[in-house]
């Protein structure tokens, strides 16, 4: 309980000052999303995230808070912390390293939308479909926002990968 008021006060420190400094980016081009939009709206949900978790730690000792079932559930997945299913660890491990080594020879589209299928998988989904389709939504979610929106380059592959990837972005 000391562990969690004493983070989130550091927090709530860190991102205050943070979030001052990022409203002080210059904007030069004049645009609605300026550079400091980005990191000042990330640490204003991590400053409120904060406040609301140094509440809880006050709320708790004091036992006004009742435990609510997400609560109740995460106490339970305390209780099963021993059996964690360690093999999706090492499956998620080695996906994830063959995701980083196909990724510039593959192209950011397929290699991603293979890596999320897999994982789903191996995280329960039952229905193949629905985890190529997952697959499938989010890497378009993924080349929408960025490559498109905010012009940030994916890698694109090699080869007939790279011609693939130009369709897209």
């Amino acid at each position: 309980m000391l562990l969690d008021r004493t983070i989130s006060i550091i927090l709530i420190l860190f991102s205050s000052i943070f979030f001052v400094l990022s409203l002080q980016i210059e904007n030069r081009t004049g645009d609605l999303i300026a550079p400091g939009s980005w990191p000042a709206g990330l640490l204003l949900v991590i400053l409120v995230l904060s406040v609301v978790m140094l509440k809880r730690t006050f709320g708790k000792q004091k036992g006004r808070i009742e435990k609510t079932s997400s609560e109740k559930a995460e106490d339970l997945a305390n209780d099963e912390e021993k059996l964690v299913y360690p093999a999706k660890f090492f499956y998620l491990f080695g996906a994830l390293v063959v995701y980083t080594f196909l990724l510039d020879y593959v192209g950011f589209i397929l290699d991603t939308v293979l890596f999320i299928f897999v994982l789903a998988l191996v995280f329960g989904m039952k229905k193949w479909t629905h985890s190529l389709l997952t697959g499938i939504l989010a890497t378009a979610g993924a080349v929408v926002l960025f490559p498109l929106l905010l012009n940030t380059p994916f890698p694109r592959g090699t080869g007939i990968f790279s011609t693939f990837s130009l369709l897209f972005y």
